[in-house]
């Protein structure tokens, strides 16, 4: 093989590769945000329900008295969780409230600036449509 010739392939495997990282930083969040969301709890509890279903080889009968169960849990796992994050929120707010006393107005901005950023991915990462109940603050 002559110099040109493995020149022209080396060229073309790292166009190929540069290609499919490009591709992949363009795609991979948008995949990511529909597969890795968390199911609100009717999609949980179809899921549980399918699951012991199957596992178990549950009757109709015994689904029937099993299925509010699920879905009260689920309600409650969700419930749960938004509480969870509001407190998360809340102390996030609180530390940034401490730190902004350390720092000076052009630094309190950029940090304002940081925090909006911060917010604005977390809607649009974990809550497509806008997070369920009043945004955060």
């Amino acid at each position: 093989m002559n110099k040109s010739r493995a020149l022209r392939i080396a060229l073309y495997a790292g166009l190929i590769f540069f290609a499919g990282a490009i591709t992949g930083a363009l795609v991979a969040p948008m995949v990511g945000r529909h597969f890795m969301r968390l199911p609100d709890s009717h999609q949980l509890s179809r899921l549980m329900l399918a699951h012991l279903r199957s596992g178990l080889d549950l009757t109709a009968e015994q689904e029937e008295k099993i299925k509010p169960l699920v879905e009260k849990s689920c309600a409650e796992m969700e419930a749960i969780h938004h509480q969870t994050m509001q407190r998360v929120v809340e102390r996030l707010n609180e530390t940034s409230e401490k730190i902004s006393a350390f720092l000076t107005a052009e630094q309190k901005v950029k940090l304002k600036k940081m925090e909006a950023q911060h917010r604005l991915h977390l809607r649009h990462f974990h809550h497509p449509g806008g997070p369920p109940g009043p945004p955060p603050p």
